[in-house]
């Protein structure tokens, strides 16, 4: 958060953006990578997601995120996220995120029975909701494509979790 001030005060004096940027009822899609981190796992997976802007500056958006399997787990997020674009220079943005998600784990696991030789597969749901927060950047590449990197955390009992995205992103 401190970098966030840190960069909303450099270039709070001199907001350049395209003439061509984004307009109320826009929409974007994208693709991001994800490495996602907390309670004992680590994981990868991708990220595509849609995007709506209610306004210049303020948007919101929807991402499906499905993490690759990792130590018998399996992990899936759906969020609901909005995001308030600050322009700096340069094409530039920082942007707080602010939402809500729904994470699903799938843990297999192999058991032995009590005589010690039989084994048998069995497997464990379990959904939760919780909140996103974070913060983002993103690179205006040109007037309808963009790259972004955010850092987002969310907040789900027992299954907490820091998210590194990294994406791209096309405005139309």
């Amino acid at each position: 958060m401190a970098l966030c001030v840190a960069l909303v005060s450099m270039g709070a004096s001199a907001q350049e953006y395209y003439e061509e940027g984004p307009a109320a009822g826009d929409w974007g899609v994208g693709m991001d990578l994800v490495m996602g981190s907390g309670s004992g796992l680590t994981n990868f997976g991708v990220s595509p997601k849609i995007q709506y802007y209610l306004a210049p500056s303020f948007r919101m958006e929807t991402a499906f995120t499905y993490f690759i399997e990792t130590k018998h787990t399996i992990d899936w997020d759906l969020n609901l996220n909005f995001h308030f674009l600050i322009p700096m220079k340069y094409g530039l943005s920082i942007y707080p995120v602010l939402g809500a998600t729904f994470l699903h784990r799938n843990v297999s696991f192999t058991s032995l029975k009590a005589d010690g030789i039989t084994t048998f597969e069995d497997s464990a749901n379990e959904g939760r909701f919780g909140l996103n927060a974070g913060v983002g950047v993103q690179y205006d590449i040109a007037p309808d494509i963009y790259a972004d990197l955010e850092f987002k955390y969310q907040y789900v009992s027992d299954y907490d979790r820091a998210n590194i995205h990294i994406g791209i992103g096309y405005r139309f």
